[in-house]
């Protein structure tokens, strides 16, 4: 099925006359009461060093600032004003008023590099095949100050067998992800989800074709407490993430015909999100979710780093699950900076 798209894809852009070299790419911004944040995404756009794009704002009923700042740009970009209706609403209004050949997403939190534009057209012009490119980050505080580069590792290729048996591959964040027009033509509009778009999209796509990375940062990914992705410890909110993707995977392996799909007693992070929520350590558990890592990391290949990061976080659900929330917002550094400062500065007694 995937390699029939791929060549129906270039029988059509053979008998187009697209500028392969120089094509138009959409960036696509979602904004909901990001003022404060929005013209620092909006000017990296304007710095690119690639100038063939457009710029589409869909800010999705915010409350502040936010349409004023946007409105003050005028003709220089496209704007488009709704009622709130989550992320997914957001690009779908995006995504039908863009006419571009490749689709970047940027969340109005977050910013480019300047050559962000210009590596994604070239790596989708030496890679035809790619649907879709995720791309590293570096991570920054609320104030801008650089936290450090996240991982620059990224699947390649067919991963459809990764979320058929794992639920995952190693993709990036909504502002490090970058598609191919008519992949997007094939799964959106994006359904009324309870989270994330990009949930969604990454979940979906890969059926459609092989994807790719850009395996530097090209974006830098804003903490400011109210993120919903990395560093998340609200537990309720990453079950239900688990939840979606699965059945998201599932949907699209029906739409398509195959008879395979993804049981969720395979994925270790829901496995051991689910005793988190129950509040009770489970030593049993958290063995068969080791092992479970073990065999997700491998297929996946995953560096040691990478693959110890995801003993000790599903660890730390599992058998420490009144330590856990603290863990999984701060990660590992931060977490033992916090506790060897609290242990620093605990009065005598």
């Amino acid at each position: 099925i995937k390699k029939l798209f791929m060549l129906n894809k270039k029988i059509e852009k053979n008998s187009t006359n697209t500028d392969s070299v120089n094509p138009l790419v959409s960036v696509i911004i979602g904004n909901y009461n990001y003022g404060r944040f929005i013209v620092k995404a909006i000017e990296s756009v304007f710095n690119q060093t690639y100038r063939n794009f457009e710029l589409i704002i869909v800010d999705d009923g915010s409350t502040d600032n936010s349409r004023e700042i946007i409105e003050s740009y005028g003709d220089k970009l496209t704007a488009i004003f709704q009622q709130n209706g989550g992320q997914g609403a957001a690009f779908n209004s995006g995504f039908a008023a863009a006419k571009g050949e490749i689709i970047c997403f940027l969340d109005s939190d977050d910013y480019y590099y300047p050559e962000k534009i210009a590596k994604v057209v070239a790596a989708f012009d030496k890679n035809p095949d790619w649907v879709q490119i995720s791309h590293g980050r570096t991570s920054i505080e609320a104030d801008g100050t650089i936290i450090g580069r996240d991982p620059t590792f990224f699947s390649q290729g067919d991963v459809t067998q990764l979320l058929l048996n794992y639920g995952r591959y190693a993709w990036s964040l909504t502002s490090g992800l970058a598609y191919k027009r008519w992949v997007l033509e094939k799964v959106l509009p994006i359904p009324k989800l309870p989270h994330g778009a990009d949930t969604y999209l990454t979940a979906t796509v890969p059926f459609y074709g092989n994807i790719g990375c850009i395996c530097e940062p090209l974006m830098f990914y804003r903490h400011h407490g109210n993120n919903m992705n990395a560093g998340s410890n609200n537990i309720h909110y990453l079950i239900e993430q688990r939840e979606q993707t699965a059945i998201c995977i599932n949907k699209t392996a029906e739409k398509l015909g195959l008879t395979e799909t993804y049981n969720l007693k395979k994925d270790a992070d829901y496995r051991s999100l689910k005793v988190l929520e129950a509040g009770i350590s489970s030593p049993k558990e958290a063995i068969k979710i080791f092992w479970m890592t073990w065999l997700e990391s491998r297929a996946i290949g995953h560096s040691f780093k990478d693959t110890m990061e995801r003993f000790v976080r599903r660890g730390m659900c599992t058998l420490f699950p009144k330590e856990a929330p603290i863990y999984l917002r701060l990660r590992l550094r931060r977490y033992l900076r916090f506790k060897l400062s609290r242990r620093q500065f605990k009065p005598l007694t």
